[in-house]
């Protein structure tokens, strides 16, 4: 029998596992750039290449999932998590490109099985690990940022050992992910299970109907316009802050906070959205960081501490929101990885293009002011989509 308390476990896990390795290493770039002598062309290296992995990675991963098994190769993503994390501290530039490299394969994998995973759940039990799932997307970089530095300070163990000690928290999720896959092999297989999922039948058509359907690149532009904002604000809000007169500090600070803020708002979305209000829920979420992007607009960095919330609340609720809804439109477990790997695709393209955009803007521009409207109608297309998005998973209750 399986043990509510171990799938979320696992899923916390999972997903603190997907986001601390790469988000770990902001707060280090000085650090690296101090020891190893690179500098920044090379540094982006390490962040680009796990987005570029995503981008290859994701379409073949549900074949592959359905061909060893969706366990089997989650739990080979957490070990590959694990090596990547050791092979990136070794010293040499070919360990750190090595490491770097692998962790994107194995990111990539985990992400894009994830919500497959949570499908293949039973049903009352989706939006409690929906729920989880979401929240510690936001937990792991809030985690990451503030504990990174001093953890280095405090282990006295440098930037590379610093990494290797986040790698305690993928080792931990295999061991409890290893014990939950052992658990769901005991439980009867429900329509749209594990084993029906993975019959070689249903991967062969899930990736291409899932690619045909408007439907789910209308859910990847949610979770795209989700994730560029992130990646965006992270980027450039602080130098946006520091440019309108705020400390360095002061701005790192503000803005590590819009993660803090989003964990409790990424757990309810999911909830919100099971009880039948995906509706209201999906365009809300954007409207939110519309009036976030106004008051940076309006006030400039004095109403700092209303956009931290604003951002933060909703950035909370579009991931929540983003996953729950490919979640409850999918109609088997494999279906789920596949429009996963769509929506995980346009998302990390959108991602990247974002604080490019923005940038391009400023340098361009030589003031803030016309990359944060940018952001903002971009914003105001999501909440168009999100009318239509919340339409559609409404309509599959």
């Amino acid at each position: 029998m399986r043990f509510p308390a171990l799938a979320v476990a696992s899923i916390l896990l999972l997903a603190l596992s997907l986001r601390i390795p790469t988000v770990s290493l902001g707060p280090l770039m000085p650090e690296i750039r101090s020891d190893t002598g690179h500098g920044e062309t090379f540094l982006s290296l390490l962040t680009t290449i796990p987005l570029a992995l995503t981008l290859a990675v994701a379409p073949l991963t549900p074949r592959i999932a359905a061909r060893f098994g969706r366990d089997r190769v989650l739990g080979a993503a957490l070990a590959a998590v694990v090596l990547g994390t050791l092979v990136r501290s070794v010293p040499g530039d070919v360990g750190v490109l090595a490491g770097t490299a692998l962790l994107g394969v194995a990111i990539a994998v985990g992400t894009v099985l994830a919500p497959a995973t949570i499908a293949a759940e039973p049903l009352h039990r989706r939006s409690l690990l929906t729920s989880t799932y979401s929240m510690a997307l936001s937990l792991g970089p809030a985690l990451a940022l503030a504990a990174t530095v001093p953890l280095m300070h405090v282990s006295g163990l440098g930037w590379r050992g610093s990494l290797v000690l986040w790698g305690l928290c993928p080792v931990l999720a295999l061991a409890v992910w290893i014990l939950h896959s052992r658990a769901a092999r005991g439980e009867p297989a429900a329509p749209g299970s594990a084993k029906e999922d993975e019959a070689a039948r249903e991967a062969a058509g899930s990736t291409p109907r899932a690619v045909g359907d408007a439907r789910v690149w209308l859910l990847a532009l949610y979770l795209g316009i989700t994730s560029l904002t992130f990646y965006t604000t992270s980027t450039w809000l602080p130098t946006t802050l520091v440019l309108d007169g705020m400390t360095p500090a002061s701005a790192g600070a503000h803005v590590s906070a819009i993660n803090v803020v989003a964990v409790p708002f990424a757990m309810l979305a999911p909830i919100a959205m099971r009880r039948g209000h995906s509706r209201l829920v999906a365009p809300l979420a954007p409207v939110i960081a519309v009036a976030g992007v106004g008051v940076l607009l309006a006030a400039g960095s004095s109403g700092a501490f209303a956009v931290v919330l604003l951002l933060g609340a909703s950035q909370g609720l579009c991931l929540g929101v983003s996953y729950a809804q490919i979640v409850q439109f999918a109609t088997s477990p494999h279906h789920a990885g596949a429009v996963s790997a769509v929506t995980s695709a346009v998302g990390i393209a959108l991602a990247a293009l974002g604080p490019l955009a923005f940038g391009f803007g400023l340098e361009n521009t030589g003031t803030w002011a016309p990359s944060v409207a940018g952001l903002g109608a971009v914003l105001v297309a999501q909440v168009l989509i999100g009318l239509r998005t919340g339409s559609v998973v409404s309509s599959r209750r």
